[in-house]
C-alpha cells in the first residue's frame, strides 16, 4: 500500500475499526500518516462517525504532547 491520500485514509480507518481506544496523531504519524486531520476530515465527509477527544501523549523522546485521540462511533457506513 503506498502513501497516498486514499492509502493513508485505508490505514487510518483500519486502525479505528481495530482500536476501540481510538488512535492519536503520534500513533498515526507512526504508520505514515503524516496529514490525520485531513484524512478524519475526508473519512467524515464519507460518513464516518468519528469523535475527537484531547489528550496528552508523549513522543518517543517521552515528551509531552497534547494531541488529538480520534474514536471511530458505531453508525456510519460498513464499507
Amino acid at each position: 500500500m503506498g502513501n497516498s491520500s486514499s492509502a493513508q485514509r485505508a490505514r487510518l480507518l483500519a486502525e479505528l475499526r481495530n482500536r476501540t481506544e481510538g488512535i492519536t496523531m503520534l500513533e498515526a504519524h507512526k504508520l505514515g500518516i503524516l496529514r490525520v486531520g485531513a484524512r478524519i476530515f475526508e473519512l467524515r465527509r464519507r460518513g464516518f462517525r468519528i469523535a475527537t477527544h484531547w489528550c496528552v501523549d508523549h513522543d518517543s523522546e517521552g515528551r509531552p504532547h497534547r494531541v488529538a485521540r480520534y474514536i471511530l462511533l458505531a453508525g456510519g457506513p460498513q464499507e
